[in-house]
């Protein structure tokens, strides 16, 4: 604004204020645009079953991606590794699994073919990013397998066998079959999971076999929320 009396083109020193607190005003308008626009974008990327979860957490999940059709090509039958000896006072003992016989998580997986690594493959490899994701990896667990299919009742009692010698904090079983054999239920896995139950005095958690969540990744939710009541009784 030009006062009279003034010379063109030269403002009050009141009206320099007031375009700076304008212009400050402005500044601080557009930079809440930018914080809602920001907030709307991370909205929309979660789906219902991320909503109450904190950021740490859908950062974890969201690191597990792994998409069917991405997996496809990189199915491979990865050959299970030997079963380990371990020396005890009653003399050598076989153990079928693999990984630290002496591990504080004993994992149950379900196995589909006889021979092949529960690593092999992209279930094998999302376990993988589970397991880190709880501060684990394969050499620091144990995992044995069930088979999915056919009697169980020969693989139920290697299975108590392996937990009587490995000693572990915790079982975790990956799948269905795996849970309902060796407690001896019928009752779907979304009902088991989520608690601890009793395995031979050990505290057994079932949850989603990983390959479930690259189909259905509304799954990855309830699995890690087993894991960090897995990780939590391992650090008792």
């Amino acid at each position: 604004m030009i006062r009279s009396g003034s010379e063109p083109g030269i403002s009050e020193p009141g009206d320099l204020e007031s375009c700076k607190q304008n212009y400050s005003i402005k500044a601080e308008f557009v930079g809440l645009i930018e914080q809602t626009k920001a907030h709307l974008r991370f909205r929309e990327s979660i789906t219902p079953c991320d909503l109450g979860l904190s950021k740490e957490s859908l950062e974890i999940i969201r690191s597990w991606n792994f998409s069917a059709k991405e997996a496809e090509p990189r199915l491979q039958a990865g050959q299970a590794k030997q079963p380990k000896q371990v020396k005890h006072a009653e003399g050598v003992v076989q153990l079928r699994g693999e990984g630290d016989p002496r591990a504080a998580l004993f994992i149950v997986a379900e196995q589909s073919k006889r021979g092949v690594s529960p690593y092999a493959g992209p279930g094998g490899e999302l376990l993988l990013k589970i397991l880190e994701a709880i501060d684990l990896n394969r050499g620091t667990v144990y995992i044995t397998t069930i088979p999915c299919a056919g009697p169980v009742t020969g693989a139920i009692q290697r299975i108590r066998r392996e937990v009587e010698q490995v000693k572990p904090k915790v079982v975790c079983t990956l799948g269905p079959r795996a849970v309902q054999a060796l407690l001896g239920v019928k009752d779907p896995l979304e009902h088991l999971r989520g608690r601890f139950h009793g395995f031979d005095a050990v505290p057994l958690m079932p949850t989603y076999h990983p390959s479930k969540l690259i189909h259905d990744a509304a799954l990855k939710r309830p699995v890690w929320e087993d894991m960090k009541m897995i990780k939590a009784r391992l650090g008792a």
